[in-house]
């Protein structure tokens, strides 16, 4: 079962020693409670906050405080003096809810670069890995489009006018990484898995394909886009 550490503070950043311990007092008095001298209603400010670092599966999460409340205030004041006390315990609860979602907080996407080759036949294959950071047990495909010069679902890098066919392909197979249906790469399948399962390694080649015509000499680049979805 995950959980997630929070903190309960009487003080906005939960600075100085303003948090409040499990099970122990905390005392708001002084220019903290001012405000609330002149009402018969008494707003005590509670801030909470997460433990960051905290590796949890998606989902809600709750917990049910229950606060003891002895008080000790002034309703009726003259020079420095209480004319009228009011003092008792309350007790009372608070519900906190936190819903945690799917999400990626890191996508390591490095360049494609062929280098450069006479003919078309001798630009080498590239072999690289795309490496993802997701929310704990999270299950989701990720995708490669078709950049920005595709051709009847051929890939194609631009210089000018002239263009360079190349492709995409997951780990060292034919298959070819794509953004629709089952060109999408499953995350149950990823080349490698961190131990505590949230980094996902995927490793694909890259090619120029020599089926087609040497073009001009150039420079020749495309942009794609890597996707997530859940």
């Amino acid at each position: 079962t995950d959980v997630i550490p929070a903190r309960l503070c009487g003080a906005s950043g939960c600075g100085g020693n303003s948090e409040i311990q499990i099970s122990k007092a905390y005392t708001w008095s002084g220019n903290t409670l001012l405000g609330l001298l002149g009402s018969r209603r008494y707003n005590i400010p509670l801030y909470f906050r997460t433990v960051m670092g905290q590796n949890v599966t998606a989902g809600p999460y709750q917990v049910l405080l229950t606060f003891s409340i002895n008080y000790n205030v002034c309703a009726v004041g003259a020079v420095g003096a209480c004319l009228t006390p009011q003092t008792g315990t309350a007790t009372t609860s608070i519900l906190l809810n936190m819903t945690v979602t799917n999400d990626c907080s890191t996508m390591t996407t490095p360049d494609v670069n062929f280098n450069s080759a006479p003919l078309v036949q001798n630009f080498p294959t590239v072999s690289q890995s795309v490496a993802v950071t997701c929310t704990k047990g999270s299950t989701y495909t990720i995708g490669i489009n078709n950049g920005a010069n595709a051709l009847n679902n051929v890939r194609r890098m631009v210089s000018g006018s002239n263009f360079m066919s190349y492709d995409i392909y997951k780990e060292a197979t034919s298959n070819r990484w794509g953004s629709s249906g089952s060109e999408r790469w499953a995350s149950a399948s990823s080349s490698q898995v961190s131990t505590d399962g949230l980094l996902r390694t995927y490793n694909y080649t890259a090619k120029v394909l020599t089926s087609q015509a040497t073009p001009p000499a150039g420079t020749y680049t495309d942009t794609l886009i890597v996707d997530v979805a859940f």
